[in-house]
């Protein structure tokens, strides 16, 4: 059974342009009846009880209200047992000094807070309705609260942007003194308003060459801070690694909760419907929310392990892998282990199968080679 929950709460008031379509504005639904509605999936669910992580995310969950949430996460609670990792997404928009000091109290230990940039133009391009100054109040309450494990989410090559900015969003993330950063680049996601703005030729994506400097960038100066570089795109001080994304990253079962949330748990891979009102109705006549549920053959299951373990900077265990899949390897990408070595994107050391440093900025490439076997 999974020993990690994740629950998406698929609110939020802001109009991001990279956001998808999963989060929704709180004041156009019945939120009470949808957070019952996950308390009820949640109760009919399975899972390893106490929870190991437990990772309260989606939109911006504080958008339903402080008294809504607290309220929601001691339901959870009661239910999940005290996980070790209990992660809540903090929105700086709707965060206080009270919220924080709530959630603390309730059980959360792990703040995760979406900043995404310390450059005010940067924050107003992606429609993000907070200042840099929220940001850095929100750390602060956040520490006032008692928490001692904070995670930072950053994006780069935002149209316009440039390494100066990068450097000095960097440079203000460090001073903040958090546990965990998460770096990642601008991505235009299909049917986003971000990717219909660029299809309209009214932005203009940043170039590879400057994405890739900021890329190597952030590798290099949170080194020099004293962070971990364990995933592609984050980072961490020493002991502060993301137990519960460790476990997606890991390939091991893990159960999702609410609209649009995916679990993975035996060989069924799951995703429930995104449609907020379909999803409580299905929920409160006792029915399955599920959109999709799809079967692991042992082949997709060796791809999607090595796929997601190359992912982490240690890479594939390859008696690790054998044990989870009973499969061996190189029987399956030899010609893709081969070609990459050769290339010197992989590496093999420690019995360990990992990217190569001058492979990290060009991972999806390497990644692709192992989507199927050879």
């Amino acid at each position: 059974m999974p020993k990690s929950v994740y629950i998406h709460i698929p609110f939020c008031k802001s109009k991001c342009l990279y956001c998808g379509f999963y989060s929704k504005p709180p004041n156009q639904y019945d939120v009470k009846k949808v957070l019952n509605a996950e308390i009820a999936e949640l109760k009919k669910s399975s899972f390893s009880k106490p929870a190991q992580t437990l990772y309260i995310g989606g939109g911006s969950p504080a958008s339903v209200g402080i008294d809504s949430l607290c309220e929601f996460l001691s339901k959870v609670v009661e239910l999940t047992g005290k996980a070790d990792e209990f992660t809540v997404e903090i929105n700086p928009a709707d965060a206080d000094e009270n919220l924080l000091v709530n959630l603390k109290n309730i059980g959360v230990n792990r703040i995760s807070i979406g900043a995404q940039s310390f450059i005010q133009s940067e924050l107003d391009f992606l429609g993000r309705k907070y200042s840099v100054e929220k940001i850095d109040q929100t750390i602060k309450n956040a520490k006032q609260a008692g928490f001692n494990n904070i995670g930072l989410d950053l994006i780069f090559a935002v149209p316009g942007s440039n390494l100066s900015n990068w450097r000095q969003t960097l440079k203000k993330a460090i001073q903040a003194d958090v546990q965990h950063i998460s770096a990642y680049s601008l991505s235009y996601e299909k049917n986003t308003p971000l990717e219909k703005t660029k299809s309209a030729g009214k932005v203009k994506a940043v170039d590879e060459e400057l994405d890739r400097k900021m890329y190597e960038t952030v590798i290099k100066e949170l080194a020099k801070a004293g962070f971990e570089h364990y995933e592609i795109s984050n980072f961490a001080k020493p002991g502060f690694k993301c137990r519960h994304n460790l476990t997606y990253w890991k390939n091991e079962y893990y159960l999702g909760i609410g609209p649009a949330a995916a679990s993975y748990i035996g060989d069924w891979r799951i995703e429930n419907i995104s449609d907020i009102e379909k999803y409580v109705e299905y929920i409160e006549q006792n029915e399955n929310a599920a959109a999709e549920k799809i079967k692991i053959s042992p082949l997709e299951k060796a791809s999607q392990t090595a796929v997601l373990n190359l992912r982490l900077i240690e890479g594939i265990d390859l008696k690790e892998y054998q044990q989870k899949t009973d499969l061996d390897i190189y029987k399956f990408f030899g010609k893709s282990i081969e070609k990459n070595l050769n290339l010197k994107l992989l590496q093999l050391k420690d019995n360990r199968l990992s990217l190569t440093k001058q492979a990290m900025p060009i991972a999806d490439s390497v990644l692709c080679d192992f989507a199927q076997p050879d």
